[in-house]
């Protein structure tokens, strides 16, 4: 083994001494810093845990010792243990990891925490960790004090499900994303992604409400192929054959799972029209984009109406047009068909999801062309459109 390994390995077991040493652990850190400069930045995150979380105890807020115990756990011990596997591979012993050395971690510093909640959020920090891992050019902060930050987040009290039952959603997310990273349909980074808001989704709003993003996520992988040699002719097919990232997964999903996260939490309705309106905005717009390029018929700028080349941000067409209702269409019908809302639900998702495409068609051609947004910048403020939209509409209607 070498050195920087056992060392990583080290730093790991000190979670296990937290209990009885808090944050004098800064200074067993404090020495391994001085003596070993690969893993400085390491020694300074985890510093930087303990020192904040102190600072907190003075204030309102509180920082868990349990969960900076279990931030120790993916920069090291996951961190060593997998790194030897190929990336998918390689990230899922890597929430194992975390998972079974995290939680004894927990437990020894909070015994009191229900086994659900310890559960829960060492999948989450070693979700969260995996993920940093592969996007961050500083991992040994950033995987550390993100997966800190992201279990703090859910630290509260909120009902969860039995632990058997937290396994299968958990079972259930991988399974999506290994199917979507097989298809070619997202990468590594973006499985991890979906991962995480599928859990999220499912624990905090319910099943039928993640049904409606992977309907999603599989018209959009499906419409992505559809056509494909010919939008690759024109120069405007999806980069690396349409393999999804996790930019792209977060700029569509990123106001659907917080109104999820917040109808858990509040159970305001006024949250699942938000939802509807946000899912149906993404569908809505990616059907538009993929079916839309392949129309012979010259887009228009949506400003100015005036013929436009494919693929010009702001560019639409009839037949984009009509594949946008389709999109929106879709989710409102199974919203329907699970029973999730009626006739005045499908009518909210429809308007809502078309109007937010045609929103981001409008920031496209204001925006994106002038550089001042990026694809995935307006596809986040266009769900955010479509989500009020759907909000203000289940107010009113």
């Amino acid at each position: 083994m070498q050195r920087e390994d056992a060392l990583r390995l080290a730093v790991g077991a000190l979670a296990f001494l937290l209990p009885v040493t808090g944050v004098f652990t800064t200074l067993l850190l404090a020495i391994i810093y001085v003596l070993h400069k690969p893993t400085r930045m390491l020694s300074a995150s985890l510093i930087s845990l303990l020192i904040l979380r102190e600072v907190l105890t003075y204030t309102h807020l509180d920082l868990p010792m349990y969960v900076v115990a279990i931030s120790f756990i993916p920069p090291t011990v996951a961190h060593t243990v997998s790194k030897r596997f190929q990336q998918l591979a390689g990230s899922f012993i890597y929430i194992m990891a975390t998972v079974a050395i995290g939680y004894p971690a927990a437990y020894l510093l909070a015994p009191y925490l229900l086994q659900e909640k310890i559960l829960f959020l060492t999948i989450l920090g070693g979700l969260s960790g995996a993920f940093l891992q592969h996007v961050s050019r500083e991992m040994d902060f950033t995987v550390p004090f993100g997966a800190c930050m992201v279990m703090w987040l859910f630290s509260f009290e909120y009902p969860l499900p039995e632990l058997s039952n937290i396994l299968m959603i958990y079972m259930f997310a991988v399974l999506l994303g290994v199917g979507a990273y097989w298809a070619k349909a997202a990468d590594v980074d973006a499985v991890l992604s979906e991962v995480i808001i599928c859990i999220l989704v499912v624990l905090f709003a319910g099943l039928k409400w993640f049904l409606l993003l992977l309907c999603f996520y599989l018209l959009g992988g499906a419409f992505t192929r559809y056509g494909y040699s010919y939008k690759h002719s024109l120069g405007i097919a999806q980069e690396k054959c349409g393999v999804r990232g996790y930019k792209n997964v977060y700029s569509n999903s990123l106001v659907p799972l917080v109104a999820a996260l917040c109808y858990g939490i509040y159970s305001n309705e006024i949250f699942f029209y938000a939802f509807l309106g946000a899912v149906a905005t993404a569908n809505g717009d990616t059907l538009a984009s993929e079916i839309g390029e392949t129309s012979r018929s010259k887009p228009r700028m949506i400003t100015t109406l005036k013929p436009v080349d494919p693929g010009v941000d702001g560019g639409v067409t009839p037949l984009g047009e009509m594949a946008s209702l389709a999109g929106a269409a879709v989710i409102g019908l199974v919203a329907v068909a699970t029973g999730m809302t009626g006739a005045n639900g499908f009518m909210i998702t429809l308007i809502s999801g078309f109007l937010g495409s045609n929103f981001d068609s409008l920031m496209g051609a204001v925006f994106q062309r002038r550089g001042l947004l990026t694809n995935n910048g307006v596809n986040l403020v266009a769900t955010l459109f479509g989500g009020i939209v759907g909000a203000l509409m289940g107010v009113l209607i």
